[in-house]
Order: C-alpha cells, then structure tokens, then sequence
C-alpha cells in the first residue's frame, strides 16, 4: 500500500472515531486502522465530563490542554452528528440500571428524567429473563429518588424469547436491544405500552403523566446506515435507563460514528496490528518524524504513510499499554513511547483513586508525546487522544467521555 495519507488514526475508541469524524469533515484524507471492537462497547449511552473547571487546575490533567471554548466544541459535535443528544448549561440526570439518579453533561434527551417536583407514574417495563436486573430493588430505588411519583413493575413476555426463558438461558440487554429494533419487538412493544396507557385512564390511578421506563435500547438515534423502517413515538413516554455491560449504547453507537466515518469517505481497517514503524529526526529539533506505520493485516504486512498519526488505542483498558510482569516491562504498544508511570500502582483503599490510572503519555500543548524526563518532544507529527493521555482517571474524576470527545476533536483540528 503505497498511497499517502493526511492522517492515520491508530485506534477505534471513542476518541479515535471522534478525530476521524472530525478529521474527514474538514476533507482530510483519512485512515482508521484499529485491532479490534475497542472499549466504546462498554459506553453507557452518557458522556461524562467531571467538574471541568476543578479539573483544569489539576496540574497536567488533559483539560488544562484545551480552554472552555474547546470543550465545549466537543460537545456540540456530539450533538452535531448525533442530533438526539441534548446539550444544556447545567447538568442532566437520567436512571442508571439500579434506579438511581445520576448526573451527566451530555446524553440522549430519551434519558433525561423529568421534573421530580412534578406528579406522574413511572411504569417500570421489564421484559422476562433480562440478565442481572433486579426490578425490585430498581422500583424501591426510583421511589425514593422521585417521592412525588408512583412507581409500579409491569412483566412482559417477548414471544421471540419463550424458548430462551423456558431453558432458563439468560437474555442480555444486547438481545432485547435487537428485539425492539425488529419490526415484530416494535410491535410487541407499541402493543404492551397501549395497554399500560389504557388499565392507567381507565382505572383513573395516575394523577399527571405516565412514563414508562425501560431498561434496554430502544430508539433507533444510533443507525447510521438508515437501513430501519421509520417509526412513530409510543402512545406514552418512553424514558431509558443508562446501560450496563454488555451494553447496546456502546454496541450501537460504535456501528454508528463507523457509518458517519465511512460515509464522509473516510476509510476503516479492522483486525490489523500494528508491528514496526519508520522515522527519522528533524533538523529543527531533537523530534522524530514518523514516516510509515507498518501493520499485520489477514497475514500481510501493510506500509501506512501519512502526514500525521493520532494514537488513540486506549491506554491499559484499551490494551494501548502493555504490561509484562515486571514493571520495567511496561510499554506502549504502537509508537515505544515513554510512559508516565507513577511511584506506586496502587493504594489498599477500595474505592480510593488508583495511581495505575494515572499512566499514560505526557504530551505538549499540541498534544505531541513528550519524554517525562527530559520534557523533549518525541515524535513531531503524532498527536496522542483519549485514554493514552497521563494524569487522569476516568473512574473518579468521571470525566471519561469528556477527555475522550475533546481530545479527539482537538487533534482533528491540527490536521
């Protein structure tokens, strides 16, 4: 492969796609080369931030690489190429799959909970033999988050499941997710809440509005390739909870920021490792170029060339970072470059923030790796994204999406 690229991106994350997206729309001349599904399949359906502005004075943290405006470019891409996520000023909160409350800065408005102030019933829908969901303890906890509200449980039978609940198999949300997007599961699905609608007004029991809550994917915002049949809203309000693993978000809306890749000319290789790469130093510095990426495709060696490089392979979680079993065997997997790695990895505390979080790739203000020691740039036209950045964690902080969006669009704009 002989061509030349304005960019390879080396990963297919969140952060990765996100760049690619963004990179191709400004008519780059793109490649997105990732070994496999990547992390995005445990996304929730939410965008995290964190406290941006307590995190942006946080010494290094990626934040105090990009200003407010920057940030909240990010999230209006979001919103840009996925028009049912809803930006607002203050934060939302939605219903995480225990029943309670949480706070997020971006998220599909079939989330976004409705006023607790007001009086309704939620009707909380559960489909028989859904995997690891306890409705019990979902209802007891929606209760005390919305004391104005009723909250009652309502079972339903899915026909194309009986056989799978008399063997006693359990039943992934993934499994209900692709139900209610066929034509048959939409149907079961328009019919049930019908019905929900009519013992409610009929039996005069609901003072305000009826939402009826779901605990797997529904609407159909992440199908890019518009390949499903258009479908009127339900006769009640549907409200979504947030997903778990496996999660349907994180499935869909992967598949979905490949079709806008895809679609804007953009051009994927999935299954191809990377094996060796080529550079040489600058004159104007002690920065190396990197010419080519060399990647192991279906057995074949393939020669990447482009201007620039975006790593994006997701850090220790994404398996952008290896890890042997001494700790000097630590590495990053594509580039060789230096790793922040802090003193100790961990701390005895369980739900104490971990300093394993904490490694990853210094870099510059152009988001260029940096060696720690010497505060030299490495390579000159490779830009690091997303988990492989230094000095966050995404568990604590919640602000995973956040760095991830931003970081990626960022990048995108120095191409």
């Amino acid at each position: 492969m002989n061509e030349m690229w304005d960019v390879v991106v080396v990963g297919g994350g969140l952060a990765g796609l996100i760049a690619g997206i963004r990179a191709t729309q400004r008519g780059k001349k793109v490649l997105l080369v990732t070994e496999g599904v990547g992390t995005l399949f445990h996304f929730s359906g939410i965008f995290d931030y964190g406290d941006v502005e307590g995190l942006r004075h946080l010494p290094k943290h990626p934040y105090t690489l990009f200003d407010s405006q920057a940030i909240t470019q990010g999230k209006h891409f979001v919103q840009e190429i996925c028009p049912e996520y809803v930006v607002n000023d203050r934060p939302q909160s939605a219903f995480n799959v225990l029943g309670t409350v949480r706070q997020a800065d971006l998220m599909p408005r079939s989330m976004v909970l409705p006023d607790p102030q007001e009086q309704g019933v939620f009707v909380l829908l559960v489909p028989e033999g859904l995997k690891d969901f306890f409705p019990e303890i979902v209802a007891d906890n929606m209760a005390r988050e919305f004391p104005a509200w009723q909250v009652s449980v309502k079972r339903m039978q899915v026909d194309a499941l009986q056989e799978w609940t008399r063997l006693g198999k359990s039943v992934t949300s993934i499994d209900y997710a692709d139900i209610w997007r066929s034509e048959e599961g939409y149907r079961a699905l328009a019919h049930e809440i019908d019905e929900i609608k009519r013992q409610y007004q009929d039996a005069g029991r609901s003072q305000g509005k009826i939402v009826v809550v779901l605990p797997s994917l529904v609407r159909e915002y992440f199908d890019a390739s518009r390949t499903k049949f258009y479908r009127n809203e339900f006769s009640l309000p549907v409200l979504e909870m947030s997903s778990f693993v496996p999660s349907p978000h994180g499935q869909y809306f992967a598949e979905y920021l490949k079709h806008i890749f895809t679609d804007l000319g953009g051009e994927l290789m999935i299954g191809a490792r990377a094996v060796s790469l080529k550079g040489e130093l600058t004159s104007e510095s002690h920065a190396k170029i990197c010419q080519e990426l060399v990647v192991q495709s279906m057995g074949k060696l393939m020669r990447l060339k482009a201007e620039k490089f975006i790593l994006a392979t997701g850090g220790l979680l994404g398996g952008g970072i290896k890890v042997g079993m001494a700790r000097r065997e630590i590495r990053e997997s594509v580039f060789d470059l230096p790793l922040f790695i802090p003193q100790e990895w961990s701390v005895p505390q369980f739900l104490a923030p971990q300093p394993y979080a904490q490694i990853g790739v210094e870099t510059d203000q152009f988001m260029r790796p940096l060696d720690p020691a010497s505060g030299q740039v490495v390579w000159d036209n490779v830009h690091v994204v997303g988990r492989m950045l230094a000095h966050w964690d995404p568990w604590t902080q919640r602000c995973g999406g956040g760095v991830s969006v931003t970081s990626g669009y960022a990048a995108a704009e120095l191409i």
